[in-house]
């Protein structure tokens, strides 16, 4: 399983990543991040669907790296 270091430089580097993946940077559950983020129009985390069997979601890299840095940010900093 990657870590979290491994999963932010695969992000850096533009990659996809699915869902689980996401719900492991940003400390929620999978089915957090396909509830709230992925189902909501529009959604918050643009997807697309992998080709072939399964259609797996595949997460925008940009989005991702938005919300990763709003969790992040320091609230009452001025």
């Amino acid at each position: 399983m990657a870590t979290v270091e491994d999963l932010e430089a695969r992000l850096r580097d533009g990659a996809w990543l699915l869902p689980g993946e996401v719900a492991k940077l940003l400390d929620v559950d999978r089915s957090t991040v396909i509830r709230a983020y992925l189902l909501p129009e529009p959604p918050k985390i643009r997807f697309r669907r992998r080709a072939g069997a399964g259609g797996y979601r595949e997460c925008h890299p940009e989005d991702v790296r938005r919300e990763l840095a709003a969790r992040r940010q320091v609230h009452g900093d001025q």
